[in-house]
């Protein structure tokens, strides 16, 4: 998958000269990664002075109002930042770096950039209108297809100045989450809560050395990170501590997380995704067949062959009093008890006073004859899109390229500060697995549109050591391939001015 980002640019510009290190916007590969550590601090250097031009026109908008619809809503905390706007530069990380984003965007193209909270069905609202109150909005995907089904938004591949090739945007994204060659949704540098959704694993470098296990990182770069070594490493980390006889959050595990990511980052892992596009650019339901189902049966027998391997934290109840039961991992993690947790790499931010030394990685592969690594986005992003009661196309078009462009070293910068820095930048292989997971993600239609409840049954059934994918798939193919055939047709009758 051609690289888009430079993730471990930026990790380089936090570290100090002895670390610093060279990144490549090439096709992944463990190998390479390792070799890019050893480049010089010339050569970084050489690198962070280059820039990317977004290739705009001259522009002067004469003061014009660019309003945000933004439904992500401020109880949404464990985003790093849920807004785009910052009303002053307040000296914290992100806020700053949008604050300067957004002030240059205005100086450069004389115009002034608003946000509102506005909830999608106020979203809607305003569209049907017709009233072009609004530039941008930002959307789950669920709201994105629907709206989108109906003629409320632009497909974005029409814009006459976004350049889905520059690096500023994710283009993992943009190729993956089109449908019928048409784009509704898009994800860059300009907001960061895709890459809070990023799913990732962190370990506890103290468990390891304290079991003499092997280094992940050079299991990593040797291609031998697999699910097999994954189970052998957790089963020996993990302890009935108390000797009560009974697992529970006062216990040591080998991997920690909950279903609602566990699974699928797994699976993802593996190489496999809910849903495929054919030839057409429509997706479909693929995940019935061997390849899938061995994984699926595989992962399985690891995580519950043992009681010491994997604690759930949604499916069992913390003894720590804590009113989310799945919010034990950032107690459990901290606390030395868990050798693996799998979550979205924004929760690094709560790891940031952890006296033990951690890493990260990307999933395991299935065997070493996979070819690569794979990443998964969990998918509940707040994306961007924009609607067709816009006044002046060319005016937005240009407006949301140069807010693009001008967030890679400044929102994109300040996000790697805020959750790298206090740890990663002591750790030059962590950014090479970084490389290896941004680079490597994968934005599944399913997950992301939510398309027939498919990711939720699976990570249902997984958690229950159900392995009977049979019935289960026998049970929904009729009506999973109805609702897919429903979305063609509405966009066909768009197609047609229905």
């Amino acid at each position: 998958m051609k690289a888009k980002r430079l993730f471990s640019l930026f990790l380089a510009l936090l570290m100090t000269a002895a670390s610093a290190i060279a990144c490549a916007q090439s096709e992944p590969d463990p190998a390479e990664t390792a070799a890019q550590m050893t480049e010089t601090e010339t050569e970084t250097e050489t690198e962070t002075e280059t820039e990317v031009s977004d290739d705009l026109p001259e522009s002067d908008f004469e003061g014009f109002e660019y309003v945000i619809f933004n439904s992500n809503p401020e109880s949404n905390d464990w985003f790093t930042t849920v807004h785009v706007t910052a009303d002053e530069d307040s000296g914290e990380a992100v806020p700053s770096a949008i604050f300067n984003r957004n002030l240059a965007v205005e100086d450069r193209l004389n115009i002034k950039i608003t946000e509102t909270e506005q909830g999608a069905p106020q979203i809607k609202t305003a569209i049907v209108s017709g009233d072009g109150s609004f530039d941008l909005s930002l959307m789950q995907g669920s709201n994105i297809l629907s709206y989108a089904q109906n003629g409320y938004l632009m497909d974005l591949y029409t814009l006459p100045y976004q350049n889905f090739d520059k690096p500023y945007w994710d283009s993992n994204a943009s190729e993956q989450l089109s449908i019928l060659n048409k784009l509704y949704v898009c994800v860059g540098d300009f907001m960061t809560t895709h890459i809070d959704e990023t799913i990732c694993m962190f370990f506890n470098k103290g468990i390891l050395l304290d079991h003499d296990l092997e280094d992940p990182y050079e299991l990593v770069l040797d291609g031998k990170w697999t699910l097999d070594k994954l189970g052998e490493m957790a089963v020996i980390s993990g302890n009935d501590t108390n000797g009560d006889g009974t697992f529970d959050d006062n216990d040591d595990y080998g991997m920690m997380s909950w279903r609602g990511v566990f699974y699928m980052f797994l699976l993802n892992g593996c190489g496999h995704t809910l849903t495929q596009k054919d030839a057409d650019d429509v997706p479909a339901f693929t995940f019935y067949n061997e390849n899938f189902i061995n994984a699926y049966e595989k992962i399985l027998g690891i995580v519950h062959g043992d009681e010491r391997v994997y604690y759930d934290a949604e499916m069992k109840k913390n003894t720590r009093g804590l009113a989310l039961d799945h919010r034990v991992q950032e107690v459990m993690f901290p606390a030395d008890q868990v050798m693996f947790w799998v979550e979205c790499i924004s929760w690094a931010k709560a790891l940031r006073e952890m006296e033990a030394n951690f890493g990260i990685l990307p999933a395991p592969k299935f065997d070493e004859k996979q070819s690569q690594y794979y990443s998964c986005n969990n998918g509940n992003f707040f994306g961007m899109s924009v609607p067709v009661s816009v006044s002046d196309v060319e005016r937005t078009s240009i407006i949301l390229e140069a807010l693009q462009s001008a967030s890679t070293k400044t929102v994109l910068a300040a996000y790697y500060d805020i959750t790298l820095k206090s740890k990663y930048s002591r750790d030059e292989e962590s950014a090479g697995m970084v490389d290896i997971i941004f680079d490597t993600t994968t934005y599944d239609c399913s997950t992301v549109y939510q398309l027939g409840n498919v990711k939720t049954n699976i990570y249902t059934k997984a958690s229950t050591n159900d392995t009977d994918l049979a019935s289960f798939y026998e049970k929904q193919e009729n009506s999973l391939k109805t609702a897919i055939q429903k979305i063609v047709d509405n966009f066909a009758k768009l197609e047609a001015g229905e």
